[in-house]
This record gives C-alpha cells, structure tokens and sequence, in this order.
C-alpha cells in the first residue's frame, strides 16, 4: 500500500511536469519574446505612476503590487483628488495600449527597443508627468531606460535577420501598426528629452478630462493667492511689528526699572553714631 502511493504521488508530479515542459518546448522566441514586451511595458508604467503618486502625496506609498494594468484600475486611494484619480485612470488605459506597438511585423530586438524608448517620448507620457519637477523627470527617464535595458538582456534574438538583411529591406521604416506620430517622436532620443525639459502636447483621450476637471497644477508653476494668503501675510506682518516694538521699547525700559530697583536695595544704611559716655566722678577719701 505505501509503495502503491508514492507510484500515485510520481505520477501526479509527472503529470503536472510534462505539460509545462511541452509547453516551454512549443513556444517560439517570437512569442516569448511579446510576452517579455508586454511585462517591460507594464513595469514602465507602474515605475512612472508610482514615482507620480509618491509625489503627489507625501504620506502616501503607490502599492509594490499594482504591476499589471488590471489591479492599477481597481485601485481608488486618492484621499481628496478626485482630478488624480481621473487623470491616473485616463493614463492607465492609454499606457495599456502601448504594449500593442508591438508583435505586428518586425520582432527582431531593435524593434523591441524602439518601440520600448517611444513610450518616454509619447506625449501622453509627457502630460501625465509634467506634475513633477524637471530634475525628477530627468531621473525617471533614466530609470525607465535601465528598465528598457534589463528587458532588452532577456531577449531571445535567435530568430533576428541579419544586419545586412534589415538594411537591404529599409530597416528605417517604421511598421504599420504604429501610428505617425509615435513614429516621428522615436527619431527623438530619451536622452535628449531628457535634456530638453519637453513641453508635452497630450492627446485627446488624455488630456481631455471630464466637465469640471482642471488637472493637478505644475509645480513649476506659481500659484495664485487668494484673500486667505493675504491675511495671512497681513498678521504675519503685524506679529513681526509687534515683536519689534517689544525688543525696542518695552523691554529696555522694564531693564531700567528693574536696575533701579535693585540698585536701590543694594545700598547700605547710613550708620549712627553714638554719644562718647561722660567720665565718672570719683571722691576720693581725704585722709
């Protein structure tokens, strides 16, 4: 009965093996290939809405497990910006669609880094971070092209044509499932955006929010003051005033009273002098 189960136990392991290893076998570079596109893609993207959402609350932390397009929609603590969590849904969709760019035509990996470094310059990329300042844009940018490079390591290129060949069939035009404009910004390098400070140009389906929707401020940009700040630095001024007026005035002269008066205590009394007793008379016995 016991060697009966650990047969029952072998089997079921070898049942459970085989069909993994088969499938491992039977799938191509082409498809391991898209499916390692796809987790860049994703990484790329929660890498920038995590550095977004870390700056926009300074007490919050963007959640390690909303690395898939699917949990980031679900995701909703946005504690009193409700323009946040629209602009983060808006950008959630459209970044999703990037991974689209490629697996239609060529698949070789220059292609997989370009596609891949046209998601830095992508305009929508550009609206969504223009929330941050431009020394951390700068730093996101070369983190996402490490990420960019770690994926590349990854990739099978066992199946890639031949240099001569890519030249001889016009290696330079971009493939028909990607849009012109993505397109023209891939002849623009990370790096160069990165030195430039873009000024993004965002698109339709992300920078056309709803009714009543005005976006998270710059913070490049100078805010505008209301009656509350200028009361503020009304008080401010008059506590500054006052404290002056104390420093100058009030307290000099509680100084001089308080030396005076402790001058006043110090000084000794005046000493009276006592009348000389007069010589006794003495009679002496005349004998």
């Amino acid at each position: 009965m016991p060697r009966f189960r650990q047969l029952l136990l072998l089997f079921l392991l070898l049942w459970l093996a085989v069909p993994a290893v088969l499938l491992a076998q039977t799938e191509t570079p082409a498809a391991a290939n898209k499916r390692l596109f796809d987790r860049t893609v994703d990484e790329l993207n929660f890498r920038t809405m995590e550095t977004v959402y870390d700056k926009s609350f300074a007490r919050g932390k963007f959640p390690v497990s909303l690395r898939t397009a699917k949990a980031r929609r679900e995701f909703d603590n946005f504690p009193g910006r409700d323009d946040l969590k629209k602009l983060f849904q808006n950008y959630n969709s459209v970044s999703d669609r990037f991974k689209s760019r490629f697996g239609k035509g060529r698949t070789d990996l220059v292609e997989f880094e370009k596609q891949l470094n046209t998601i830095l310059v992508d305009r929508n990329f550009e609206f969504f971070i223009r929330v941050l300042p431009r020394d951390e844009r700068i730093a996101l940018i070369r983190s996402l092209q490490r990420a960019i490079k770690q994926g590349a390591a990854q990739f099978n290129a066992s199946q890639d044509p031949a240099p001569e060949e890519l030249a001889a069939d016009g290696a330079a035009v971009p493939p028909a499932d990607i849009d012109p404009a993505s397109a023209s910004s891939a002849n623009t390098t990370p790096e160069a955006v990165a030195a430039e400070d873009p000024q993004p140009e965002p698109e339709v389906a992300l920078a056309s929010p709803a009714t009543g929707y005005a976006g998270p401020r710059s913070l490049d940009t100078a805010p505008r003051h209301d009656w509350m700040d200028y009361l503020n630095l009304l008080l401010s001024g008059s506590s500054l005033l006052l404290l002056l007026y104390l420093v100058t005035s009030v307290l000099p002269d509680l100084r001089s009273r308080l030396d005076a008066l402790t001058e006043d205590q110090e000084l000794p009394a005046p000493r009276t002098r006592r009348p000389a007793p007069l010589p006794e008379d003495r009679y002496e016995d005349e004998n």
